[in-house]
């Protein structure tokens, strides 16, 4: 994609946060959302929204203002650049704008000390900011961003497995795969690559360490990329030479499973109506207590956004919403398998945008394939 964050893409979500009812203005502190607003990259600001005439402020220090007044220029975003300067407080600033209008801070995104010093300025009210549910579903140019990110995923993974696995470390693989992945294109990794070889592989969250890839072993990568803040989210267990008979049923239901939760992502399904369709698989075979974990859940500027797709939740799946679908079965002394596809919802199907094969082996020598 050519541009980062178009001018339709984010002309009209400051109005739509404005639009929600509840107090005058609204403090907006997490730099994902500040983004997603304005199209700020920095690392450091604080955007401030008044709801009647959705005007915005976006205060930075001197270290990003010129970054800032590039950016929100070329997304023509409706937003004032005040510099923060050493003489004035950030929450003084705030006060100025705010006046003696009420002010909206989300609790769960502020620290307790900062949110003492605004209740000595303003007046606070504790106002959850639901910028989680306006960011659910994508625009045009935020699929693109994701696909792009899968896209370069998938090649990386590719180049990686052609290599071979046999006598590298979990950390040897992951080190490969993430160069791969920002030589291909990546900004940078979308979150810390697992790379988990045989036994290791029934831990769902191992970090790499030196154990060596050896024949038999199943070798569970979970990994992504990521592309102008979007990120993308792949798993992928490669058979090393010959594996068990246990293990290879173990890899045969998590594909069932896999395909099965995929088959079920369509607009209007509840996230715990996707999560059943796959964990029935292993209802079926009595294996669930081995499936630790949710089926999926959704993914933009954040790895983890909403809906989570678990048994508790109730969230209904809309059109241009990407999720992730990756059932996994971990068993303790024999390893784990973990099947990973990103999907964005269509209507009555889903398209997957994560390309990579699912049955996958390597020989139990370096050889390339």
């Amino acid at each position: 994609p050519s541009a980062r964050l178009g001018e339709m893409s984010i002309s009209s979500r400051i109005s739509r946060l404005a639009a929600i009812d509840g107090a005058d203005h609204v403090l907006i502190l997490r730099m994902e959302d500040i983004r997603w607003l304005t199209g700020f990259t920095g690392g450091t600001a604080q955007l401030l929204v008044r709801r009647s005439t959705h005007e915005a402020w976006l205060l930075v220090d001197g270290r990003y203002f010129e970054r800032a007044t590039d950016e929100i220029v070329s997304s023509r975003a409706s937003v004032h650049i005040e510099r923060v300067v050493p003489d004035v407080s950030t929450d003084e600033m705030i006060a100025r704008i705010v006046g003696t209008s009420s002010l909206a801070v989300d609790p769960t995104h502020v620290t307790a000390h900062f949110m003492t010093v605004l209740q000595g300025h303003c007046s606070v009210v504790h106002e959850r900011n639901q910028l989680d549910d306006l960011r659910r579903v994508k625009d045009d140019s935020e699929i693109s961003l994701i696909a792009s990110a899968a896209g370069i995923a998938d090649n990386a993974f590719a180049s990686l497995v052609s290599d071979g696995l046999f006598g590298k470390t979990e950390k040897q693989i992951r080190n490969r795969l993430d160069h791969l992945m920002r030589e291909a294109g990546a900004d940078d990794v979308a979150f810390d690559t697992i790379v988990a070889t045989g036994p290791l592989g029934a831990r769902p969250h191992h970090e790499p360490s030196d154990a060596t890839v050896e024949d038999g072993h199943g070798v569970v990568i979970d990994f992504g990329a990521m592309v102008h803040g979007y990120k993308s989210d792949m798993t992928r267990t490669i058979r090393v030479g010959a594996v068990s008979a246990e293990y290879q049923r173990m890899f045969e239901l998590v594909i069932e499973a896999e395909a099965a939760g995929i088959a079920s992502v369509t607009a209007g399904i509840s996230g715990s109506a996707v999560d059943a369709a796959a964990r029935a698989v292993f209802l079926r075979e009595g294996v669930d207590h081995e499936y630790v974990h949710g089926t999926g859940h959704g993914i933009g500027l954040y790895i983890h956004e909403q809906p989570i797709l678990s048994p508790r939740c109730t969230a209904v799946l809309g059109v241009n919403e990407v999720v992730t679908v990756e059932p996994g079965l971990y068993r303790g002394g024999v390893g784990g398998v973990r099947i990973e596809d990103l999907v964005v919802v269509t209507g009555d199907s889903c398209r997957i945008l994560t390309h990579t094969p699912k049955d996958l082996t390597c020989p139990r020598s370096p050889r390339t394939i």
